[in-house]
């Protein structure tokens, strides 16, 4: 192999490191959140040695230098919008310090690409760990929700974001054995996310599946009728798998509907209502920078002049259960405009720059739906794990380069995905 190539390849194994702690060990040790921004000091590190053992490195493609130098900026402002809120009221140092590490880690992936074997290697890997971590705590354990050291929620939103990539990869490759293992796995993760019981996860995966489901039917469904009736069955298997599964959380969501109907916001959905509501009453008190750990005084305000119930009072929530009115409460209009440049620019960068690579243009656009429906429950880019895996995930497929040059070609056609 000659010089050049060694030192470029040796160049992709460093950068690349934290994006593969994030698909899989970050999962399996108790607080691997925590690891991450010295993960990242880490590969910096070692950057540093090896430029200056080895002079110089190849940059990527202009056109990819740019896409991810838009991400990263994205990145950047999110962390010194939050960063500035942080110093005058006060937050969660441990998503700033996520935010922080992660801005050194977009800035050090600008010149770097990934080879394709590695990157699905590593969703492969990951895509096995969560399956065996699921069904293990689910059925071994007898766990009622798998989330090994994880609130459930977060963790089935880093098996979900694996899941998407498998699903993509699926049915995109070209390489009969990688399509035969992402096939299985993508099965296996699907009745893991069901695993976690969490049902504002599990809602974005089903219309994900039903929408590839129709359009595989509008495009192909009359001449390919064998095909059309495989994947039907395959979609009603699955999405009766699931609800077998989630069955007790499906119980449970009727019967707060129940309750929510009676005019009692005492359950799970009323005491999300109850939160949703005094977040758009306190996103007004200070809308542009937002109130930071102000938030929780000002919320027991709003109980004690009865626009908040009891149950709501004594609960007392850190987060207020929606990504964006938790966002406009803390860090104001400028901290939600931060948050939808960080969701929203990778689908952009898709769009412009992926249209022709299917596996990356739909992972980027699932995952993007994915994170942006679990906003309307939950608050993933509140917590480290979620933040890095959807931080890095994007960094990893917008590193793949829109057109591989000729001479690598040949090398990569084992795993060579659709155009």
């Amino acid at each position: 192999m000659p010089y050049d190539s060694i030192k470029h390849y040796a160049s992709n194994a460093l950068w690349f490191l934290p994006v593969a702690y994030t698909m899989t060990a970050l999962w399996w040790l108790p607080e691997g959140d925590k690891y991450f921004p010295a993960i990242v000091l880490l590969t910096l590190l070692l950057w540093g040695i090896r430029k200056i053992a080895l002079r110089s490195i190849g940059n990527t493609e202009q056109n990819l230098r740019q896409q991810k130098i838009a991400f990263a900026g994205a990145i950047v402002l999110a962390t010194l919008i939050f960063g500035v809120g942080y110093v005058q009221n006060d937050g969660s140092i441990t998503q700033l310090r996520t935010l922080a590490a992660l801005s050194i880690f977009a800035g050090l992936s600008v010149n770097a690409s990934v080879r394709p074997k590695v990157l699905i290697t590593t969703i492969l890997v990951s895509g096995a760990a969560f399956t065996t971590i699921c069904f293990f705590q689910y059925f071994a354990a007898d766990m009622r929700r798998a989330h090994l050291h994880y609130n459930p929620i977060p963790f089935a939103t880093g098996v979900a974001t694996t899941l998407v990539a498998v699903l993509f990869l699926a049915i995109t490759t070209k390489h009969k054995v990688v399509r035969a293992m992402s096939l299985v796995l993508t099965s296996l993760l699907i009745a893991s996310v069901a695993m976690t019981g969490t049902r504002g996860v599990a809602l974005p995966i089903l219309l994900v599946l039903l929408a590839l489901t129709l359009l595989f039917l509008y495009q192909r469904g009359r001449s390919h009728r064998v095909a059309t009736a495989v994947i039907v069955a395959v979609f009603c298997l699955a999405s009766a798998t699931g609800a077998h599964l989630l069955q007790n959380r499906l119980n449970e969501t009727m019967a707060d509907l129940e309750r929510v109907e009676s005019g009692q916001n005492s359950g799970s959905i009323g005491l999300r209502l109850e939160f949703w509501s005094a977040a758009l009453a306190l996103s007004k008190l200070e809308p542009i920078t937002g109130l930071g750990d102000r938030h929780k005084e000002q919320f027991q305000e709003l109980a004690k002049q009865g626009k908040v119930n009891n149950a709501a009072a004594n609960y007392a929530p850190y987060h207020y259960h929606n990504q964006y009115l938790d966002t406009l409460v803390k860090h104001g209009i400028l901290g939600l405009f931060a948050l939808l440049a960080i969701l929203l620019i990778p689908a952009f960068l898709a769009f412009k720059y992926y249209r022709n690579n299917k596996f990356v243009f739909g992972s980027v656009l699932g995952t993007t739906f994915l994170y942006s429906v679990a906003c309307l429950t939950d608050v993933p880019f509140n917590h480290p794990a979620t933040i890095s895996m959807f931080a890095t995930a994007m960094i990893a497929l917008l590193s793949v380069e829109p057109e591989m040059p000729a001479h690598r070609a040949e090398s990569e056609q084992d795993l060579l995905v659709t155009t």
